[in-house]
């Protein structure tokens, strides 16, 4: 392997400037850019010392005359100059065989925040017209968000995707709240997916919304309407808690009265959204250590909770092993803060 984990690198097709984070496979690994992880091919990365020794450096420092509304807001984290791009939906495809018999498996959607502003959001994924999950959380600044997965098969049920969305900070200018619809359309999709494999991508990425809208402005986006006779809800036993927990049980007859009737990938999805509001409560109060009771079964969610932790800089290392309260059901997160 030509990289190591930790390794500053160079995106080619936009010269932006990162590090590894972690090898996924020999032709794929992890970056983060700022706040922002996703993954690359080998091909779409290179170390930056070429690019830096050949870039030219500019003869002036001229500053251009900008006239009123020219400005563009920009926003500086980590000795980056961040500029807002908007909030977009980012699908990862998971591919199953090898070579040219690869076919894709399940997609990964993540919401991509690429604003200098936080977001409260919930999000709801429809199959043939029924609730298929639901998710209430927030998204914080030039980060992203891990959503669900969708099952390949699952492109011929009609998916649509709900979004209202409204400031975590209100602000008496902007709307309270702002509704955007997704429908994937699988023709598309697939053709899109191929271009994609084609050119050896990682992800396809749609725009939701650039600006967030004032009070008074048309946003111009169909608002979803809601027909409780028409879906089948999910009703959480309370709501997300605002205190941190020593240790959060994911045990899904402790998050909901309705488990009984839902599929593997909706309770994993219920799951792994308690463990991400936690965990990230966690790392906003600096609490140093954290417990996820992900109970032992096949291992789907304790592995979904491990890649979300190698991907969570906040996390120093992590161990699931036999503790004498919670046997080997448990995974024991230690985090670090600067």
């Amino acid at each position: 392997m030509k990289y190591e984990i930790g390794d500053q690198i160079i995106l080619l097709h936009s010269k932006e400037e990162g590090r590894i984070i972690d090898i996924i496979n020999d032709k794929m690994v992890m970056i983060e850019i700022g706040k922002v992880q996703f993954p690359v091919y080998l091909d779409q990365i290179d170390f930056p010392y070429f690019h830096r020794f050949t870039q030219k450096k500019p003869q002036t420092s001229i500053k251009p005359n900008l006239t009123r509304g020219e400005e563009i807001k920009k926003e500086k984290l980590g000795g980056q100059i961040r500029m807002e791009k908007g909030v977009m939906l980012s699908i990862l495809p998971v591919y199953a065989g090898r070579g040219m018999e690869e076919e894709v498996e399940l997609l990964k959607f993540h919401l991509l925040n690429e604003n200098a502003t936080a977001y409260n959001f919930n999000f709801q994924i429809y199959l043939n017209r029924h609730l298929h999950l639901e998710i209430r959380n927030t998204v914080l600044p030039f980060s992203n968000f891990y959503l669900a997965d969708l099952l390949f098969e699952n492109l011929n049920d009609a998916p649509r995707f709900e979004f209202v969305f409204s400031l975590k900070d209100p602000d008496p200018k902007l709307a309270p709240t702002f509704a955007k619809t997704w429908k994937l359309k699988p023709k598309h999709l697939f053709q899109q997916l191929s271009d994609l494999h084609m050119r050896q991508g990682a992800t396809l990425t749609f725009p939701l919304f650039e600006k967030y809208p004032e009070k008074s402005a048309d946003a111009g986006f169909d608002v979803p309407s809601y027909n409780p006779s028409a879906v089948n809800s999910i009703t959480l036993q309370q709501q997300p808690k605002q205190q941190p927990k020593q240790e959060v049980d994911l045990h899904i007859e402790k998050l909901t009265d309705d488990w009984k009737g839902l599929s593997n990938l909706e309770i994993l999805g219920i799951q792994l959204n308690e463990f991400q509001h936690y965990l990230d409560l966690a790392i906003h109060h600096h609490q140093p250590t954290l417990i996820a009771i992900h109970g032992v079964g096949k291992g789907k969610l304790r592995d979904e909770i491990h890649d979300i932790l190698r991907l969570t800089r906040e996390v120093n290392y992590f161990v699931n092993q036999y503790h004498p309260k919670y046997g080997y059901g448990a995974t024991e997160i230690f985090l670090k803060y600067k």
